[in-house]
């Protein structure tokens, strides 16, 4: 009986499966940033939402505007309605995520009532 060496299997088995596991990282990698990129969005435009509805006043629309410009990256289009108890916002922001273009799509509307500011998405 013969004594096979494995060491070269090891190897053959090692360069096929290397890249799929770095692309796989990749992946992972991208996903997270994109997810944290949408977090931040979120977290913006809700601020400007309840910043703009205690404080509004004629200006309020182009405060906003320049606000979305200023600190959102990337915006495709956007679209922002104001009264002085509604504030709607939609924005299309676009991203790449392992070289393919995508867009991400913000819908929010907040409200208020009696002093009172709901937010919401959608």
């Amino acid at each position: 009986m013969k004594n096979l060496n494995n060491k070269g299997q090891v190897l053959v088995l090692f360069v096929i499966i290397l890249p799929i596991l770095l692309l796989l990282i990749l992946a992972v990698i991208e996903v997270g940033n994109i997810n944290l990129e949408k977090a931040k969005t979120k977290n913006t435009i809700k601020e400007i939402i309840e910043t703009n509805l205690k404080n509004y006043d004629e200006n309020t629309n182009s405060r906003i505007n320049t606000l979305i410009e200023t600190n959102i990256d990337d915006i495709k289009t956007k679209s922002v309605f104001t009264s002085e108890d509604e504030i709607r916002i939609i924005l299309i922001q676009k991203n790449t995520i392992l070289g393919r273009q995508i867009e991400i799509k913000y819908k929010y509307k907040g409200l208020k009532e009696n002093e009172k500011i709901t937010i919401s998405e959608g």
